[in-house]
């Protein structure tokens, strides 16, 4: 995936959609590719969160303590609660079908939030409106 492609999956991203397109394009040259075939755990319940993911293709389920919450597709994302506050993942996540991701090491994303305030408050604001919208449940929000 080139870069350019990245940008415009990220500009989908409701957690990226504020950014302004060069600080997408830092986002976008930090980010890895992840290919992770269907049936495969991507990461378990307990685990540390170590990155967020954004789905370039494919399904991934959500399972908490083995029921599924949900489903995520293209350009969803996950893990950024765990990134954001160094907590364990609180849901386990599988690859529904082949996917590509795309993975932002807690690092990354710390220097992408440290280098503009503008990035730091749109991304409070979309964790605000998640929140919002489930009822003051964090865990039903984010992973």
């Amino acid at each position: 995936m080139i870069t350019i492609q990245k940008i415009l999956l990220l500009r989908k991203v409701d957690l990226f959609a504020e950014m302004t397109t060069g600080q997408l394009g830092h986002v976008a040259s930090v980010t890895r590719e992840q290919m992770q075939p269907a049936g495969s755990v991507i990461f378990e319940e307990g685990d540390e969160g170590d990155a967020l993911f954004v789905i370039a293709s494919g399904n991934v389920e959500v399972l908490r303590s083995g029921n599924r919450l949900k489903v995520l597709r293209e350009a969803d994302y996950f893990g950024e609660l765990a990134v954001l506050t160094g907590e364990a993942r609180n849901a386990s996540i599988r690859a529904l079908t082949d996917c590509q991701l795309l993975r932002l090491e807690r690092l990354d994303f710390h220097q992408v939030l440290a280098g503009n305030f503008d990035a730091v408050l749109a991304v409070i604001r979309i964790i605000c409106k998640r929140l919002q919208a489930s009822g003051g449940d964090a865990r039903e929000t984010s992973l």
